[in-house]
């Protein structure tokens, strides 16, 4: 009986010592720095590789935002990228054009995928985003919708109706005044800062009515649009009336140390335009008892009532990945059950509906987000060759005006200009390929 215990000791080690010496390991960058965030995507991973005994997926933290993918065409121009990497939805055009990508309708179609009925899985725009003169570039993973959230403690401190968020600009504008406290000319509390959180230009430049693009003619607007002149210069009122620096001054004393606060979770900032995936964090992190609420982005009387715009990341292979088949099984899975793992650890949008029917159904207060995120004012952001470059210069142009280096309207209009001549170009390029 020992003997045939040892005998079966012997061949199970075996059996482990094959399969971990033909076990392949696949490179996965990321940027997932919030703890939750973070845990969900380690969950999904270890649920692919119990799945998958024979793939070993090796997680590396890669920090960077929306458009820096420096480290990424770095890597890949020396053969050294990995096999997977983690790329804001809207940039897989520019990234495709310029052949950072590799398409992967083939290699999940060798698996046995059925890609149309993947993509049939996805709300429609997330495929949009992931697709280059109609080929698939990357895997749709998650989206999102925006809101004002704020504080009802401080409103009940300042005499507001803590269940009366401001619906306009003016009512914002009023609210932020009575939120603000100042000691001399320093800041000690916010009201409200327009560019904070989610306030980017496209959310101003929406919720005020205007447009960016004009498909049709695949010409930038943005610059000869009223309206997001109006955006921009009302958000400067801000800069001005509270001073920038001391603005930036406020809001640095929360970003330093080992763990970073956030103003809005310990009473220091009123209100700020941010997604739902806040609310996972302020259940986690804010003080016991922290009472807040949520509501439609305000806009001016001839602005956009109800305005949001879903944005979303992707999993993608670069070009030159050492493994790009187990890549693509890889991503198969995040595509499907991966996805429905995230979204419930993170009580996040996925790119799959059925993962966000989940979310909404589970949790109520996301039913808000949702029927925004489904609303007629839902946007999302231009799908153009140049879409990082036009987030980048947008960001330029903003806060050129903010700290006073340009004018509003020049900011927009050398931005415009710049972009489209990017945009003038790839579009030739396109054209003669």
């Amino acid at each position: 009986m020992k003997r045939f215990l040892s005998i079966l000791t012997v061949l199970f080690v075996l059996v482990l010592t094959t399969v971990a010496f033909s076990q392949v390991e696949i490179t996965f960058w990321h940027n997932m720095q919030n703890p939750i965030d973070k845990a969900a995507i380690e969950k999904a991973v270890k649920a692919f590789e119990a799945k998958n005994p024979d793939i070993k997926v090796k997680l590396v933290l890669v920090p960077g935002s929306e458009t820096e993918t420096t480290k990424l065409m770095t890597a890949v121009a020396a053969g050294t990228g990995p096999d997977v990497y983690y790329l804001d939805r809207f940039t897989v055009a520019q990234r495709a054009h310029y052949g950072v990508l590799e398409p992967l309708q083939d290699y999940l179609e060798e698996l046995g995928v059925d890609v149309k009925k993947l993509e049939d899985n996805f709300f429609a725009f997330t495929v949009k985003e992931a697709t280059y003169r109609g080929k698939l570039y990357a895997m749709p993973w998650d989206t999102d919708a925006r809101v004002l959230f704020y504080n009802k403690k401080l409103f009940k401190e300042a005499g507001l109706d803590p269940n009366k968020p401001p619906q306009t600009i003016k009512e914002l504008d009023e609210y932020a005044a009575k939120l603000t406290k100042m000691k001399g000319k320093r800041l000690t509390q916010i009201g409200f800062v327009p560019w904070r959180g989610q306030g980017w230009h496209y959310t101003w430049g929406w919720a005020f009515g205007g447009k960016f693009y004009d498909p049709a003619k695949k010409k930038l607007i943005f610059a000869d649009d009223p309206k997001i002149l109006k955006a921009l210069k009302w958000e400067v009122t801000y800069a001005k009336k509270y001073g920038i620096k001391n603005i930036d001054a406020f809001f640095s004393a929360y970003r330093g140390g080992s763990a970073p606060v956030d103003p809005f979770m310990i009473g220091k900032e009123a209100m700020r335009v941010d997604g739902n995936w806040l609310i996972a964090q302020i259940e986690k992190f804010a003080p016991k008892g922290f009472e807040y609420g949520f509501a439609p982005i305000p806009a001016p009387p001839d602005g956009e009532k109800n305005s949001t715009w879903a944005g979303g990341w992707s999993l993608v292979i670069p070009k030159g990945a050492k493994h790009p088949k187990e890549a693509a099984k890889f991503l198969a899975f995040m595509g499907t059950k991966g996805e429905e793992i995230y979204a419930e650890g993170t009580k996040h949008f996925a790119a799959s509906k059925a993962a966000t029917l989940k979310v909404v159904n589970e949790y109520p207060e996301q039913k808000v987000f949702y029927e925004l995120f489904t609303g007629p004012n839902s946007h999302c952001r231009p799908v153009i060759p140049v879409g990082a470059l036009l987030w980048d210069k947008l960001t330029e142009a903003w806060n050129d005006a903010l700290y006073g280096k340009k004018s509003p309207e020049k900011a927009l209009k050398d931005a415009q200009n710049e972009v489209q001549e990017a945009l003038d170009k790839a579009f030739k390029e396109e054209s003669s390929k």
